[in-house]
């Protein structure tokens, strides 16, 4: 029987940035997750809210519609599908599991944090586009960081993996950007997904290198 492929995840990022990036987004969540519980929110939220909204043009309602309607967790749920699809197609089953684990736990990862704190969405104006969900976290921040950081580990060692990891990263800025743009996450909420969803990703990353040692 022929040997499958190698791993498309070798090399793969040394040990000590990626426990770092591990420590510093559970840190982080861990501290918007304590203001929330404890206080509600944090003081720059509104603030930054307001901002976004003075400067509201009709060109930035399309763009960030726009990016919602994209960066939704159909769309998102789609392209991970795709990616998973490709790996099987090319028999890496072990990288395969690790990246529906990864992105696929991000987003159940969500929901049940986001039913476990039931922060309201925040109500500053109405909204073009209104939601009527839980607000912490952004899933739609948590989903697309997840992707574009799943993405990143895919194509560590690649020489597509500068532009590839940029333009994904950049996505993922531009959703959560969205979000707060059209009134609908608070900042404290859209950066909380992005923390949670590298916190989950590295997490599954270093038990995946770890489990292979």
């Amino acid at each position: 029987m022929p040997e499958p492929p190698p791993t498309i995840l070798r090399p793969q990022p040394p040990l000590r940035p990626l426990l770092l990036t591990l420590l510093l987004a559970v840190l982080i969540f861990g501290y918007l997750l304590l203001a929330v519980l404890y206080t509600g929110g944090l003081p720059w939220d509104a603030p930054l809210l307001e901002f976004w909204h003075r400067h509201a043009t009709p060109t930035l309602d399309k763009l960030a519609v726009f990016l919602t309607i994209v960066g939704n967790t159909g769309p998102m749920v789609g392209l991970g599908l795709l990616v998973f699809l490709g790996l099987l197609a090319r028999r890496q089953w072990r990288v395969a599991a690790v990246f529906c684990l990864s992105v696929g736990g991000s987003m159940l990862l969500t929901q049940v944090v986001k039913r476990l704190v039931a922060r309201p969405r925040p109500a500053l104006w109405a909204s073009i586009r209104p939601e009527h969900t839980l607000s912490f976290p952004s899933g739609h921040a948590m989903d697309t960081a997840a992707l574009a950081t799943a993405i990143l580990f895919l194509c560590w060692g690649l020489r597509a993996r500068g532009w590839v990891g940029t333009a994904a990263v950049l996505f993922s800025l531009a959703v959560g950007w969205a979000r707060m743009y059209l009134g609908v996450h608070n900042p404290s909420d859209v950066l909380a997904g992005w923390a949670a969803a590298v916190a989950w990703v590295a997490a599954v990353q270093l038990l995946a290198r770890l489990k292979s040692l």
